[in-house]
């Protein structure tokens, strides 16, 4: 019975496949049937007699009926499925008519994995690594821990593509030292992950890509912008054209051939083809017709889409202050990365070193197999043989030292059976060139020193014996080590880090928990202290601390949590807290991030001397509407538009790439995965939109800054006195500093020191209460109230108290005991904060 997990699998948006730990080399299970081949279409498809299908047979059924629905312009519910990977984590359901039921994306991928599981005969898989894209969001990573639970696997790791990729690379003898670069591929998702190693050591530097960009799009630029067009200049297409549920019928019906067509240009100058069956037009003729795509017309619509990918790899390098000649080589991963024209793209603007020694098309699945062969099952989930002789084994299961040291203890304490009081013990590695020899085990422990092949996986083999040579059966019985390679951990592809309000700037915005930077090796913990910003009464329900958490993607520090990626939220009520927590009150915040990037929040509460322990929850993103992207693509649009108009050279680019969202939203509105695109294409454009704002905002900062100066002069010179003079005169020098060096961030932190310095002197006049006073009055009702009648009687008071012309001190006494009425909420309302946050 396997302690190791033993078993990889890529779970891919095309194809899908499955690998295990044989004899220390890590084989391709293949596919069952007549096809024997080495991945498996990632397509599932029901018939009328409820029957389901994985593999080629659904991949088959779904572009027949795909055709069918075209031929009658019915748009029926399908009843066939793929690329559901890239709808991983969301709410999207697929229907089915012959089922009577829909299915989730993690539904589907549970099917696949089924199928990938029953290739194993011999014997019943519960534990896997299964390969995900490095820049997965969190909703989808949990997504796909899901699918492996529906499909059965009691104990599931994820393991980031390209690093599987750079252990299946890696072991290899010859990369031994130095940068080198995974650019994955895939058929849905884009990954570049750029390595070094050094003397073995394998560490993952940096990561980009995107999840929304692969070989679906190579199939859906040919469908568009080639097979379609070329249909219109034959048949009469313009009311199947101008219904998107009609051009849709007829965008899917073309897939399979957009998917022949790439397949062959991949290594030809053309691809031809009769299309025939394919249905009528919109005046009843048939639709027969040859066409031929060459070379040079697939190469224009293909190639932005993977100049996209080179550009994040490019962008990727220099950020890291390499040059592409620093890259020892550059591994392939993918289906896609056949294509000619992508690898001539990257010879020309990346590298030459092109290294094809590992198949793209099941490079991921290896690696992910011998990852898998140095990960123990948990000792609970393991099947374990108790009436053979238990072991404990200590041992390093990659190295790159030459010879290590196992340790073994005999565990009598988990054995049934009668055990002899002395054992003899042989190791031998498989390969029959070395042996431990004979060795007599003392007191059931023993260690024993390995000789291992260099650049190889060493499979060992365990021979108990008793004193007399009687073979008694043990478990373990055999161990992978595996020589030259140190395999790289995980790291964080995003940033980590919670919403708060930063006082100091008067901000909320998302800032990183420091220890969960981008690029930090998993596993991490990030911490920080902060502090409520409202009272929590214990047993209330109602009184919250919220902790929202995001990736923070292409956001910088501090920026809105609308410019990052959700990746969960925790809060705790009053029913969570034995005492009274007041505002203004310390939380020590502790986020654990585990090597699947699952997260666990430890909060600690100083005042009660109280910890509590909270998993982030999955959450399951919901659909985008089409019209509210399209609102604020315009919207966005205009304030290129005013930008450009000013003088802002880039801000020309920006419309060009809303111009360019907003042509594939009208190309496939109905399209889920399109408009996650182009959601995340917006997000970019408004970031660097935001970004233009502020490097133009410095005038106004200055005005800002300089009228902040001369209020608190103002109010300096009538309220102020000796400390206040002080302050004002280093806050002048603070303010000729900034202004020389025109830093708008810098500006806006004083104008906020200032304007808090100036409100507190202001509150030394009378007629500032007065305002508070009639802001109380004007919207008592609207205020929350810890005591409504006192509240009531008190605003009374003082409006009676102004009529008598009191002192400052008087009026501002009895408003100071009216805002001690407000609840926290509406105090903080007063400021526009939200108060449920945590502040800095």
């Amino acid at each position: 019975m396997r302690q190791k997990v033993d078993f990889g699998i890529d779970l891919g948006t095309t194809n899908s496949a499955i690998a295990v730990m044989q004899d220390g080399d890590s084989v391709i299970i293949k596919s069952v049937g007549e096809e024997q081949n080495d991945t498996t279409p990632s397509c599932i498809s029901f018939n009328k007699k409820k029957m389901m299908y994985v593999g080629n047979k659904a991949k088959n059924s779904i572009e027949q009926e795909a055709i069918r629905n075209f031929q009658q312009r019915k748009a029926a519910k399908p009843n066939g499925y793929q690329e559901f990977k890239r709808n991983m984590g969301t709410n999207y359901n697929y229907e089915s008519t012959f089922m009577d039921r829909s299915y989730t994306a993690e539904a589907l991928s549970a099917e696949v994995l089924k199928k990938l599981k029953g290739y194993v005969r011999d014997e019943s898989v519960t534990s896997a690594v299964i390969t995900v894209p490095a820049m997965f969001e969190q909703s989808q990573l949990d997504a796909t821990q899901r699918a492996a639970e529906l499909a059965g696997f009691s104990y599931c790791e994820l393991l980031q593509e390209p690093i599987a990729a750079s252990i299946a690379y890696g072991i290899k003898p010859a990369s031994q030292s130095g940068y080198w670069l995974v650019f994955d591929f895939g058929g849905g998702t884009f990954d570049a992950a750029l390595m070094h190693t050094e003397d073995g050591i394998m560490k993952v530097v940096d990561s980009a890509g995107n999840n929304h960009l692969g070989g679906k799009d190579l199939d859906t630029a040919i469908v568009d912008q080639l097979l379609i067009p070329e249909i219109q200049n034959q048949y009469d297409l313009e009311d199947t054209i101008s219904g998107s549920a009609t051009k849709d019928l007829l965008q899917e019906a073309l897939k399979g051939y957009a998917a022949q067509a790439k397949i062959k240009l991949s290594s030809s100058d053309q691809w031809s083809e009769y299309i025939e069956n394919l249905g009528d037009d919109d005046e009843g003729e048939e639709i027969d017709f040859d066409i031929t795509i060459t070379l040079d017309q697939y190469e224009k619509v293909v190639t932005p889409i993977f100049q996209q990918a080179i550009d994040i790899t490019q962008d990727l390098i220099k950020r890291n202050n390499l040059e592409s000649s620093d890259l020892s080589s550059l591994i392939l991963v993918g289906g896609p990365t056949f294509q000619q024209t992508l690898r001539r793209m990257l010879v020309e603007q990346v590298t030459d070193k092109i290294d094809t020694s590992i198949d793209p098309m099941t490079a991921v699945a290896r690696g992910a197999t011998l990852f898998a062969s140095t990960k123990d099952i948990p000792r609970e989930l393991q099947k374990r043989d108790i009436t053979k002789a238990q072991l404990i084994l200590k041992y390093p299961e990659t190295t790159v030292e030459t010879a290590e040291h196992l340790g073994i203890k005999i565990d009598r304490d988990a054995s049934e059976s009668s055990l002899p009081e002395t054992f003899n013990l042989e190791v031998l590695r498989t390969d029959g060139a070395w042996s431990s020899g004979s060795l007599a085990i003392d007191n059931d422990v023993e260690i024993i020193e390995l000789q291992l092949n260099t650049g190889k996986t060493n499979h060992f083999e365990l021979k108990l014996s008793s004193s007399d040579g009687t073979i008694i059966p043990c478990q373990p019985s055999t161990i992978t080590i595996i020589q030259g390679l140190k395999i790289a951990n995980a790291t964080l592809p995003y940033s980590i880090g919670i919403e708060v309000y930063d006082t100091l700037v008067a901000k909320q915005g998302v800032w990183p928990l420091a220890g969960l930077e981008k690029n930090k090796t998993l596993p991490a913990k990030g911490k920080g202290t902060y502090k409520t910003m409202q009272d929590v009464r214990p047993g209330m329900k109602g009184d919250v601390i919220t902790i929202p958490t995001y990736e923070i993607n292409f956001g910088k520090e501090g920026s809105k949590a609308i410019f990052n990626k959700r990746f969960g939220e925790i809060s705790i009520s009053g029913e969570d807290l034995p005492g009274f927590l007041p505002s203004g009150s310390d939380v020590e915040v502790t986020l654990s991030i585990d090597s699947s990037r699952r997260a666990k929040f430890e909060l600690y509460f100083p005042s009660l001397d109280e910890t509590y322990e909270k998993q982030v929850a999955s959450e399951i993103k919901t659909d985008i509407s089409t019209i509210q992207l399209k609102r604020e693509i315009n919207e966005a649009r205009t304030v290129a538009q005013e930008l450009s108009h000013s003088g802002n050279k880039d801000a020309d680019k920006r419309v060009e790439e809303l111009d360019e969202a907003e042509r594939l939203l009208d190309e496939r509105s109905d399209d889920r995965d399109t408009k996650e695109k182009v959601k995340t294409s917006l997000t970019k454009t408004l970031i660097e939109l935001d970004e233009y704002q502020e490097q133009g905002a410095w005038p106004k900062a200055e005005i800002d800054l300089e009228d902040a100066i001369e209020d608190l002069r103002d109010i300096n010179n009538e309220k102020g006195n000796a400390r206040t003079s002080s302050l004002l005169t280093e806050f002048e020098t603070q303010a000729r500093q900034i202004i020389s060096k025109k830093d708008v961030q810098s500006a806006a932190k004083l104008t906020e020191e200032i304007n808090s310095m100036a409100f507190s002197l202001r509150q030394q006049d009378t007629g500032f209460w007065v305002g508070i006073l009639e802001y109380m009055d004007y919207g008592f009702d609207d205020i929350q109230w810890t005591d409504r009648d006192a509240a009531f009687r008190g605003v009374q008071h003082a409006k009676r108290l102004l009529q008598t012309n009191p002192s400052h001190e008087q009026l501002k006494d009895a408003v100071i005991i009216i805002i001690g009425l407000m609840r926290p909420e509406s105090r903080a309302e007063m400021n526009n904060v939200d108060t449920s946050l945590l502040r800095k």
